[in-house]
């Protein structure tokens, strides 16, 4: 075991969500589990990639059930994955792909009674960017990229 003085440490500050905007973004995990329905379901977490805020993460969840199978389409198809078909998905598949992430800030009250912000990805949050399959484009590649 690691001998710690925590006397030296710095306290946590409280979570601060990135700021509204669009980001380029890379999908750098994706964990498998199940909702508290029973649905499958991919924990993806982003990495932004430029601007102020290159190196945050985002959080979102893609759930396989049929009323969010159309999210799934959506998000899959804007990652560059071909969805005119039928595809075996697999979490390997989405790591290192890339787009424009859209995130919002919302506010909620937390299981001790807490206001507190978090981001939140829109349902349509994701907009494909060239070469995001590959990666092929890279922060700073877009005189559009917003600051934020």
């Amino acid at each position: 075991m690691p001998k710690i003085d925590f006397s030296t440490v710095e306290d946590a500050k409280t979570f601060t969500p990135v700021p509204e905007g669009t980001y380029l973004c890379e999908v750098n995990s994706v964990e498998q589990t199940t909702t508290n329905a029973g649905a499958e379901m991919y924990k993806v977490r982003l990495k932004v990639l430029d601007g102020p805020h290159a190196g945050r993460y985002l959080f979102d969840n893609l759930v396989f059930s049929p009323n969010a199978m159309k999210r799934v389409k959506l998000v899959c198809a804007r990652l560059g994955l071909d969805t005119s078909g039928e595809l075996d998905l697999t979490p390997k598949m989405l790591r290192d792909r890339t787009a424009d992430v859209t995130v919002q800030v919302e506010d909620y009250v937390d299981d001790e009674g807490k206001e507190r912000s978090r981001n939140r990805i829109p349902f349509d949050g994701y907009e494909a960017v060239e070469g995001g399959g590959g990666g092929e484009r890279q922060p700073g590649d877009d005189e559009e990229d917003d600051p934020l």
